[in-house]
This record gives structure tokens, sequence and C-alpha cells, in this order.
């Protein structure tokens, strides 16, 4: 799709839409908190890809590639899981990274490596695959923090979501007709049940007292998990030839991409709404937990470059809605923003070298420590300019406009 016939008014009036019915408002953490939560997470899960068997399996990953995902996973973890345990967000920031950096991997043919896949595994060999190789090195130490309710439905996701890899490597978008296709496909590599799983460590909810609960949890995820992100990345996808969930309604549904937008709005807003109403006079702690994902999750999605809703913020022509869409957008900068210098360090071990990142990866380089030149005004109100990475890009991107004093202003 041409990025100049991009409806932008109609997508402001579906992000407000979404926002206006989930009442958001993150009180998650104070910019304190998400601070000290970015700074141990990060750290953490840097240290992690130093190990040997990590550093063995990824050696032919980009350096810069395995730092930009630890950045936007740590992010992902503090802003969505702010009520689990610390040692808990660690492991679960490894295992979505883990995820993230091997994505490519899993989208090459699995056929071969995986002939011997279910042999391997039930009699207790090494699996082939690298995908398989680090999480059967990882998956114990992550389900420790939970019960075997909560610990199954991690593990039958884990096999969804590379189940949903395999089949995307085809950039198959359905038959036209094959209505159940599209939601298939997105429910497999949503990782709602992951989610679900790792959101509630067995240090604060009792399985068995709550198993009804966390049943329709789990019946319910996949819905805000999914269409939440497919909503807020509509942008960002909407010129990129590949399938995804709002193309292959277009191509088994026969439907345009403005009716694609107006469905999915429709739908995060009926997935989200419903499982806060389920849950409202059920255990206050899951409740909260829930909402506080909702809420963060929005949160992250607006302050992750890779989504470029600045883009949007940015544009002349918008009307109607887009005065909300703009004071949504400040509200979670305001509350969400951290600047990179406050949360990041050295970890030792972890290098940053080789080929520079490429596409959308970029924005998730905004360091100096990857020369990446960036000029800030003070948290909300930043004038991002990106000089050349290793020369290759020139990425120049206006991000927050000045509601500070230029006294504020630092570079770095």
């Amino acid at each position: 799709m041409d990025m100049n016939t991009f409806p932008a008014n109609t997508y402001c009036e579906s992000i407000v839409r979404f926002l206006d019915a989930i009442e958001y408002h993150d009180d998650n953490l104070t910019h304190e908190e998400r601070v000290e939560g970015l700074r141990h997470v990060h750290s953490k899960t840097a240290q992690y890809f130093t190990e040997p068997l990590p550093r063995s399996i990824l050696k032919g990953v980009a350096p810069r590639r395995i730092a930009a995902v630890t950045r936007t996973i740590s992010h992902f973890i503090v802003y969505c899981w702010s009520k689990l345990p610390r040692e808990a967000q660690v492991d679960v920031s490894i295992y979505l990274s883990i995820i993230n950096v091997l994505d490519d991997e899993i989208s090459s043919e699995p056929s071969t490596q995986m002939i011997a896949f279910w042999t391997d595994l039930i009699q207790g060999k090494q699996p082939k695959h690298p995908f398989w190789v680090l999480f059967n090195s990882h998956l114990p130490r992550l389900l420790r923090h939970y019960d075997s309710f909560c610990a199954f439905n991690i593990m039958r996701c884990t096999f969804d979501y590379f189940e949903g890899c395999w089949i995307e490597q085809h950039n198959f978008q359905g038959y036209p007709g094959a209505d159940c296709y599209p939601l298939f496909l997105r429910r497999l590599n949503c990782l709602g049940g992951a989610v679900a799983g790792t959101i509630f460590p067995a240090s604060k909810f009792d399985e068995q007292k709550l198993f009804a609960e966390m049943s329709c949890v789990m019946a319910q995820i996949d819905g805000p998990v999914a269409l939440m992100n497919d909503l807020f990345s509509f942008y960002k996808e909407y010129d990129q030839d590949e399938a995804n969930l709002v193309t292959n309604w277009c191509t088994v549904d026969g439907i345009t991409m403005e009716q694609a937008l107006q469905r999915l709005t429709d739908d995060t807003i009926h997935a989200c709404v419903r499982i806060l109403e389920i849950l409202k006079d059920k255990d206050p702690d899951m409740l909260a937990t829930i909402r506080g994902f909702i809420h963060g999750y929005a949160t992250w999605h607006i302050c992750d470059f890779r989504y470029r809703l600045r883009e949007i913020y940015d544009r002349e022509d918008l009307q109607g809605s887009g005065a909300r869409f703009r004071e949504y957008f400040d509200k979670a900068i305001d509350v969400g923003w951290v600047d990179v210098e406050e949360w990041t360090c050295p970890v030792q071990g972890f290098e940053v070298d080789g080929p520079a990142p490429t596409g959308s990866e970029i924005q998730a380089y905004q360091t100096n420590a990857f020369a990446f030149s960036v000029d800030t005004l003070r948290h909300h109100n930043m004038d991002y300019v990106g000089s050349s990475i290793l020369g290759l890009f020139e990425w120049v991107t206006r991000y927050l406009r000045g509601k500070l004093p230029q006294g504020n202003a630092k570079g770095r």
C-alpha cells in the first residue's frame, strides 16, 4: 500500500476509540520505579547473552540485533509485567528475547531440523533446532516461578509460537473464503498463553484457589495481546508487503484495509473491555494484574520508536480525533518515557559491534553506545536527530516537541 493514501484521521479515531473504551490511565509505576526496573531487567537479560550456550548458538546473529532486542523486551516486561517479582521479570525477558532474536531463524524452513523433534523430545535427547536448544536450557529456569497449570500454558504457547512462525515463513495469507485462517494463525503466534502463564507467579497467586479465573483468562487473553499489537502496528505495517492479520482478512474476506481497520478496532475494544468486565467482581489482584498489563501495553506501544506513532502526531492534516490522539500520545509519553541514559549500563562481555541494523530496527539503537547521536530536551520534550549509523544510514526524526524550557536541554 502507498503511505500517501494512509487513512490518518480514521486511524486516529480508532486509537482514540480504543483508549477511551479502556479508560486509559497507566498508573502502574512511578518514573523512579521504571528506571530501577529497566536497569535491573535489561542488565540481567543482556548478561544472559554473554553465557557460553547463547553465545555459541547465536554466533551468526549480529550483536547489534541482540542489543536492540534486549532493550525493547526489557521495556515490554517492565511496563506490562509491572507487578511481577523482579527475578521472574528477568526470566520472562530472557524468554521473549530468545524468541525475538531467533525469529528469523524460525522463519527459515525448519522441516529438516524438526524431523526427529518429537522422538528426541520424548527420549530426552538434545534438540537440533537452535530455538529448542536454547529453550531446552532456559525453560526450566523460567518455569520455576510458576505452578503447573501456568507452566503448562507457557509450554503450550511456546510450541504454538514455533508452529505459527513455521506457517508464516511461507507468507501464505489464506484462500478466499477461509475465514478461520487469519485468527487461527494470529492465535498461534501472539504468545497469549505465555502472557497469561507468566503474569501469575506462584508466589502471588494460588493456582488451585484461582483455577477457574485463570482458565478464563487463558481463554480471553489472546484478544488483548494480539489485537492491541495489531492496532498499534497498523501504521508501520501499512506499506509492507507481508502477511499479517489485517492483510489476511483482506485476502480471505475480500475487504479493504480501512474496513479491516474498523473490524480490528471493534474487536480490540471488545477483547479488552470484556476481559476486564469478567474479572471486575473476581480476585482483585488478578483484575489489577490484567488491567496493569493492558494499560502498560498501550504505553509501551506509544513510547516504542518502532511503531512510529510520532509520525502520525506530527501530521498537519489531522482533523476530528487528531487532537484527542495527541492528548493520549502526550499522556503516554509523560508517564512512560525514560531517557535511555537513565537505565542502560555496560554489561561485561556484552560487546556491541558487527553489522549495522536495517529498516525499523534502527530505532531500537538510539544511544551513543551505537554511534547514534541524540540531542534531547529532558523526558517528554525531545527533538531526536539521529546521525548516520556506521556511515550507512541517516535517520532524521522529530520525536517530542518542546514543552520544557530550553534550559533543560542536555546532549548525549
